[in-house]
């Protein structure tokens, strides 16, 4: 008749709660936010749900103390159904609570499918199942009363489920939604198993989880796992599909906890261990988005978690034994879900004042722990059975078994005096030393914090980088419109350097070093780019060779773009920095012979090239000598055959004649010109005016970022001025309009 009377009032209650659902509208104000009618009404069924499922989740359940089926007291078999019956109730019962505060279909489906299955199951073994929870056959046992009022709310947030469900008339789509489901059940469900469940089915098999024996490290391996897997799985996912994630396994957390740890007695089952009030503080900081409580989880929970896990205090229980499974439980979670909230960007990362904040409040629950451990253990009144309190393990000998020199510090440094009845003992300077160690701890794991964050950070980066290639690949070969990657973006430029609307700016700064420059640089020229120190000439010609990047505008090469094509871009320029830096480890044919093996120039002409600059440049006695023993200007003359070693179209060089000899500027200005005579382009800067105007076809003066002037030097020189009054001219002017918008 009860079991009747429980399956009536599902039915009815689904029923009257779906059809409600689905008529409601409207909205209501409160808490200053717009809400749903309907959203509201689930919403406080599942806080009524949460809240009525307590008193059942802070009692002990009698089946969970037995050790395997032979001694119980239903039949073997009949117990196996029950505890799985068990296990899917408990993770359906978290779904309710969990469901109306979401839109995820594949969670409100196995609401609306599969809750309602396992709810019939309830009411037709209910009488088992009482028993199998209290060994009794009275239905009025408060746990069971509780439990069937837990059943009939979850009947109405599945009924509602269902009506949504319905209302779609999705059934086409109604199997694959179903299996879905059914995946989201079998995907979370080991979350939810009871701990009693390997003890009652298996007994007591496997090893103890002592410090680091092949079960110890195989737990860690899973944690591990865990977290970096749950990482990989939802990074990609949205924030409503990752905040479900980390409320819904907080409230397993939760769960697990308390109906393992709520129900021991006194004092002792209060959540005060470190690692336990994680259990408590997770879950109300995801719901509640609460920062404060998140970054106690993150900077003090998270390093309490990891000690934990390296130092298991599991005692002799053995691997299936569920103090040591829910241990192991509680800790990973602890461990895992706060890097969660940063990793996956619901919190963002903290600052050095959070830490703070952090080691304030740590310092509080050291105190807190250090006067209940002191009070508790000593008190007849609030303790009359004598039980261990020992939160933070202040209070026994767990650090002094590991670290034997802090047994005198315990012993000989005891604060005692009386209050009533209670003789309070503290070990002050005991308990001062794991605060300050663990405080120490703390720090390490803000350096290994800010590590990773660094890493991250550089990750996403490339990862950016790689998205924006990939995305540059598809329009260029949509813009080579069938040819080949390796020909030219754009073929009619291919005899010159090109710049459309270049400019760079520097991060960190909003000024841009060069702005708008357009130019063209033709075969056979040498081209001279003047400017006094800091006009934007290095920065040009590192954005034209493709060591910086380019903030607007876009460079072009023979035809290839820099930014888009830049290995073919690359290997038609040979490049001469303004510093020398060479390998100077190495001899100079090695440095030559390293380079051209990079531009892939075969062996002869490789061979015939080095001969014949080494002889140019009176290098060939030193040629076999280490780089590290030549002189300013060989090693310029060095780099500089290296530039021309696969004879490439553009020789681009920056600086090339700073604090050489006569000699050896006549040479490489010798070499300019042959090259440029040879149908190339030589393209270079100097701030030294007299031998751009000696060596150069055209120049270009930059000023200030801007291009001023672009003219033929034999131009200038018809209309009868010089190239050094032509730049004093520009330079001054460029000055003068830069200091006068500073000053506005």
């Amino acid at each position: 008749m009860n079991e009747v009377l429980l399956i009536a009032g599902m039915c009815g209650g689904g029923v009257a709660t779906g059809f409600l659902a689905r008529k409601l509208r409207g909205e209501v104000r409160i808490f200053k936010r717009t809400v749903e009618w309907k959203r509201l009404i689930l919403g406080a069924l599942s806080v009524l749900l949460f809240l009525a499922y307590m008193p059942y989740l802070f009692s002990l359940e009698e089946i969970s103390n037995q050790i395997g089926l032979q001694n119980g007291t239903l039949p073997a078999a009949q117990a196996v159904l029950l505890v799985v019956l068990k296990w899917i109730t408990y993770f359906s019962l978290a779904v309710c609570m969990v469901q109306p505060f979401f839109q995820k279909k594949n969670v409100r489906d196995f609401t609306a499918f599969f809750v309602p299955v396992v709810l019939l199951l309830n009411g037709i073994f209910l009488k088992p199942y009482a028993v199998f929870v209290t060994y009794k056959t009275a239905y009025y046992d408060y746990r069971i009363v509780f439990y069937a009022v837990c059943l009939c709310l979850a009947a109405c947030i599945s009924g509602a489920a269902l009506w949504q469900t319905v209302a779609e008339r999705d059934f086409k789509e109604i199997g694959k939604r179903i299996g879905k489901a059914a995946l989201f059940m079998l995907i979370w469900l080991m979350g939810f198993m009871p701990m009693y469940f390997p003890q009652l089915i298996f007994g007591h098999i496997g090893q103890e989880t002592a410090e680091f024996t092949l079960t110890h490290r195989l737990l860690i391996y899973t944690c591990i796992v865990f977290m970096f897997g749950g990482y990989v799985c939802l990074r990609k996912k949205s924030r409503e599909e990752k905040l479900f994630f980390l409320i819904f396994l907080s409230l397993s957390g939760y769960l697990q906890y308390f109906s393992y740890n709520a129900h021991r007695s006194g004092v002792t089952g209060l959540p005060l261990h470190l690692c336990n009030t994680a259990m408590v503080l997770m879950l109300f900081a995801y719901m509640f988005r609460w920062n404060s409580v998140f970054y106690f989880t993150y900077l003090v929970n998270v390093l309490g978690a990891f000690l934990a896990i390296l130092m298991p205090n599991t005692g002799e229980h053995l691997l299936t034994d569920s103090g040591a499974l829910i241990f192991w439980y509680n800790h990973t979670y602890a461990f895992v879900l706060p890097i969660f909230g940063v990793a996956l960007g619901i919190f963002p990362r903290p600052n050095i004042k959070m830490m703070y904040k952090a080691i304030g409040a740590f310092s509080a629950y050291v105190l807190l722990a250090m006067i209940l451990n002191g009070w508790l253990n000593n008190s007849p009144t609030l303790n009359p059975a004598k039980d261990e309190v020992d939160y933070f393990f202040l209070y026994s000998n767990f650090f002094v078994d590991k670290f034997a020199f802090m047994l005198p510090i315990r012993n000989n440094y005891v604060l005692q005096f009386t209050i009533g009845n209670t003789n309070l003992v503290f070990y002050w300077l005991y308990d001062l030393l794991i605060w300050a160690v663990f405080v120490a701890l703390m720090f390490v794991i803000w350096g290994i914090y800010t590590i990773l964050y660094r890493t991250a950070d550089a990750h996403a980066e490339l990862a950016r980088r790689a998205k924006l290639m990939r995305v540059d690949h598809a329009q260029l070969l949509k813009e080579l419109d069938g040819r080949s990657v390796k020909e030219p973006l754009s073929p009619e430029g291919a005899h010159m350097i090109k710049f459309t609307n270049f400019s760079k700016t520097y991060a960190g700064t909003t000024r841009k070093a060069v702005e708008d420059l357009n130019l063209e640089i033709h075969e056979g020229e040498v081209f001279g780019f003047i400017g006094h120190n800091g006009a934007g000439k290095s920065t040009t010609i590192k954005s034209l060779v493709g060591i910086q990047s380019i903030t607007e505008g876009k460079i072009e090469v023979q035809g290839y773009d820099v930014a888009r094509q830049p290995l073919e871009a690359k290997l038609k320029m040979g490049y001469v920095s303004d510093n020398h830096a060479v390998y100077e480890n190495l001899t100079g044919r090695e440095y030559i012979s390293y380079v051209a093996d990079l531009y892939m120039v075969n062996e002869k002409d490789k061979q015939e090239r080095i001969e014949k600059y080494a002889k140019m440049f009176h290098l060939e006695k030193a040629l076999d000598s280490e780089i590290k023993c030549y002189s300013h200007g060989m090693k310029q003359k060095t780099m500089v055959i290296g530039a021309l070693i696969h004879n490439p179209k553009v020789w681009v060089l920056d600086e090339p004649l700073t604090g050489l000899d006569p000699t050896s500027s006549w040479q490489i200005k010798e070499c300019m010109r042959q090259h440029a005579d040879e149908g190339n382009i030589v393209f270079f800067s100097s701030h030294v005016i007299e031998v751009v105007e000696k060596v150069c076809d055209r120049i270009a003066i930059i000023s200030g970022g801007k291009l001023c002037k672009v003219a033929r030097v034999d131009d200038i020189q018809k209309e009868g001025l010089s190239l050094e009054q032509l730049y004093l001219q520009y330079a001054q002017k460029t000055t003068k309009e830069d200091m006068e918008s500073e000053r506005v």
